[in-house]
């Protein structure tokens, strides 16, 4: 069996502060965020904008590069998940969203029966179940909330309740504004902890500024992309709350296998996980709170 290190002893060998950049100091890394928040995010618009099918490729690229980064970490701590089958279903779960085949509901159980056919071949069934669990959550975690894009992008919440980039952005717009309010307010203003043991530098006043970036950014994407503005308003706030969780989960996993980041491809970033970590779950929360709204 592998000799696996433990969470605790690996955590010991890493900084205070675990969230974005691994820095020590928020200041410090600000200049590199900036310059790549000011490619990526253009960058983001655009393929959201031209939608299928240059969205549905740059969403299965983020998916696998974010199922790479997400496995990566878990090894270190002594887990050995199946890579090309999560990988594989995530870019399936991502294609479906694109263009919805009736295949779509085989790829979980296909993803299971492939996970446990490659242990059961390997013939070493130590944490057989942990694994497959890691294997199975790094595709859902991952692939299928990511896929989440490509269906807000087909939602009829735009002008004339037709499809179109409107509901994808309004999340989009809600996340980043509400993620820029709570570091820079966390920066200047932040007094009391949010969750000390799992991101020691997140504030509680850094996450009502966030709340409230968000409600205001979904009021400007409302009155700039036609949808109503109660439920623009309620889906940026609703955002804004499921970023900060999706933040939060992101940087308990970190925490318990020992890392500052993810990944490293986003200078200033981190990985895939450390810039995409709050928008997984707000693109949900987004999609589910549009497509149920009353009247909508």
């Amino acid at each position: 069996m592998d000799s696996v290190p433990t969470p605790t002893r690996l955590a010991e060998g890493v900084a205070p502060e675990l969230g974005r950049g691994g820095s020590a100091s928020p200041r410090d890394g600000l200049p590199v965020r900036l310059a790549t928040a000011g490619i990526g995010i253009p960058l983001t618009v655009i393929f959201i904008v031209l939608g299928i099918p240059w969205l549905a490729f740059g969403v299965a690229a983020v998916i696998v590069l974010g199922i790479a980064e997400f496995y990566r970490m878990v090894e270190r701590i002594g887990y050995r998940p199946v890579w090309e089958a999560g990988m594989g279903a995530g870019v399936l779960f991502a294609l479906e969203a694109a263009w919805p085949r009736p295949w779509g509901s085989a790829i979980l159980p296909a993803l299971l029966v492939y996970t446990v056919v490659v242990y059961l071949r390997r013939g070493r069934l130590e944490r057989i179940l942990a694994n497959t669990a890691l294997t199975l959550f790094g595709a859902l975690y991952v692939g299928y909330l990511m896929s989440y894009v490509l269906r807000l992008r087909a939602l009829d919440a735009g002008p004339a309740h037709s499809a179109g980039p409107a509901a994808a952005l309004l999340v989009v717009f809600s996340v980043w504004a509400a993620d820029s309010a709570a570091y820079f307010v966390g920066l200047s203003a932040g007094r009391r902890k949010l969750l000390p043991q799992v991101s020691p530098n997140k504030s509680i006043e850094g996450a009502v500024g966030g709340v409230a970036a968000g409600v205001f950014a979904g009021l400007i994407c409302g009155g700039a992309f036609h949808i109503a503005l109660p439920m623009a308003a309620a889906v940026g706030g609703l955002c804004a709350v499921a970023s900060i969780l999706g933040d939060l989960w992101e940087s308990a996993i970190k925490r318990e296998v020992g890392v500052k980041d993810a990944g490293g491809i986003l200078p200033g970033h981190g990985g895939i996980l450390d810039r995409f970590d709050g928008l997984l779950f707000a693109i949900v929360v987004g999609y589910f709170a549009m497509r149920w709204w009353p009247g909508s």
